[in-house]
């Protein structure tokens, strides 16, 4: 297909109605027939009210009010003064149920008013009168016959303002104004063309979109699908600021898919080094806003649980896919060598063999770590007193301690046999760190003077709670808030609220 027959056909498709139809367009649903959807109409000329007037009317066989059988109707379809054309668009085709009552349900009559300059004319018979309507603005209909009122795409129109309870008549007048006097909307004229552009703007991208995907469809299903690798997959292009547009309208409604979130992620991560040149402080924004959100969500999970009675290797894949937490119980930068980290103490018969939860190492010396993780329902003290107030430290707490130990020794005698491993390039195991993560936090001031006593007085191994890593984690949110760090609101992150939860 040559340039020119494709732009011809681009144009034709883009010019063809959604009805299937050229013409007449009136006001007509789409993919009916014209002649279906005409009636009989007439004209007569009269007086009303001491001011001459010409009066339209509608005629045939009709239930009208509720009635069992049709009959013979004449219904007032317009009226005509100098100073305005007042219509009352009927259904017009004879075989719906609703023929010849009102069109848009409570909205029954649409008014446009004359001025002293164009005063509407007295027609004289309906020929007269449906050239009277090509004055009409456009988007009304132009034939009588048809039931007058709106063009079917414009149908929205009516149908936006029937939310308005009362409303029976729209009054077209002078001006870009619209405002409500029950009964009447009013509705300015320069306001209804902008509508009507609008829409007519709107269908045209519409169709263009419509004619893009289903080439896009007939080229995938047929040329790609015979040779893939003559004819490679087509997709369709976003052009720009369309994803800007979808934003404002998602700021308004929140209703976007799983999918819709992770494709948004992955646009973003595709355009990240565009941003960090060209926005480098939305970068930030958005940096601060991920991190907060993340760093919120890992407390809420820690806050979960630990309202359960998890066992240790549930605590360990946490801890595993989180290595940030652990961290936080060393006062220099680590990062995670290994979990689950086999240290030897193989006996002879293949038994005993040492496995670390977590071996760390300081991010600028090198220096190893060991964690042992035990669960929160671990006892730190013993429940009862033995001299004064003073607890004594419970045997699980002291047999972690020493299981800690062991693994640190163990590592420091097996290292060099080990050192060949890539993952602890650039390590040492000259001063082994240990920490021990287990129990909760003593309630009485008594049993934390106790349980601060012994585990101050270890050199060699560092114990936490969790409820001490958690605060950590805690307080690490309050500062970010506090010191500004996340002054992204236009992303739409509504941080007041989210501090109010915690």
């Amino acid at each position: 297909m040559t340039r020119a027959i494709e732009a011809q056909t681009e144009q034709e498709d883009l010019d063809f109605d959604l009805s299937g139809r050229s013409e007449p367009t009136d006001v007509l649903e789409p993919g009916t027939r014209p002649d279906a959807e005409a009636m009989h109409v007439s004209l007569r000329r009269t007086n009303r009210g001491g001011e001459d007037c010409a009066e339209v009317y509608a005629h045939g066989e009709a239930r009208l009010n509720d009635e069992a059988e049709k009959t013979q109707q004449s219904v007032l379809l317009a009226r005509v003064t100098e100073r305005a054309l007042t219509m009352f668009p009927l259904v017009s085709a004879s075989y719906r149920p609703a023929f010849l009552t009102p069109k848009y349900d409570e909205l029954t009559t649409i008014t446009v008013l004359g001025d002293e300059v164009f005063p509407w004319h007295l027609p004289e018979d309906i020929d007269d009168f449906d050239g009277m309507l090509d004055d009409l603005p456009t988007g009304f209909g132009r034939h009588a016959k048809y039931g007058l009122g709106f063009r079917w795409e414009y149908r929205l129109i009516p149908d936006a303002i029937l939310e308005i309870e009362g409303v029976t008549e729209l009054v077209i007048e002078p001006g870009d104004g619209a405002s409500v006097e029950l009964p009447k909307f009013k509705l300015g004229l320069d306001r209804f063309a902008a509508i009507k552009r609008s829409i007519d703007s709107i269908t045209n991208r519409a169709r263009a979109q419509s004619l893009r995907d289903r080439r896009l469809l007939a080229f995938n299903e047929l040329l790609h699908e015979a040779d893939p690798q003559k004819f490679e997959r087509r997709f369709a292009k976003v052009k720009p600021g369309e994803i800007y547009e979808l934003v404002k309208l998602g700021g308004r409604s929140q209703n976007r898919s799983e999918n819709d979130t992770l494709a948004a992620a992955a646009v973003v991560c595709e355009d990240a080094a565009k941003v960090a040149a060209n926005q480098p402080a939305e970068l930030f924004k958005l940096k601060s806003v991920i991190e907060h959100v993340t760093l919120k969500q890992l407390i809420l999970k820690i806050e979960e649980m630990l309202t359960k009675n998890l066992p240790e290797p549930k605590w360990q894949a946490f801890f595993k896919a989180n290595p940030f937490v652990l961290s936080l119980a060393f006062a220099h930068p680590v990062f995670l060598v290994q979990e689950q980290a086999y240290v030897g103490g193989t006996m002879l018969k293949g038994a005993g063999e040492s496995i670390v939860d977590f071996l760390f190492a300081q991010h600028f010396t090198g220096s190893l770590a060991v964690i042992e993780i035990k669960r929160p329902s671990t006892p730190l003290i013993e429940s009862k007193t033995f001299r004064g107030d003073l607890h004594a430290p419970h045997k699980d707490l002291t047999s972690a301690m020493a299981q800690a130990l062991d693994q640190r020794y163990q590592l420091m005698a097996n290292f060099l046999a080990k050192s060949h491993d890539p993952s602890l390039k650039n390590t040492h195991a000259a001063a082994v760190h240990c920490v021990v993560v287990a129990g909760r936090t003593p309630a009485t001031v008594e049993q934390k003077r106790s349980f601060d006593l012994f585990r101050h007085s270890s050199k060699d191994v560092t114990v936490l709670t969790f409820d001490e890593l958690l605060e950590k984690l805690r307080e690490i949110l309050r500062l970010m808030s506090s010191t500004g760090a996340l002054a992204a609101q236009p992303l739409g992150v509504a941080e007041a609220a989210d501090d109010q939860e915690l």
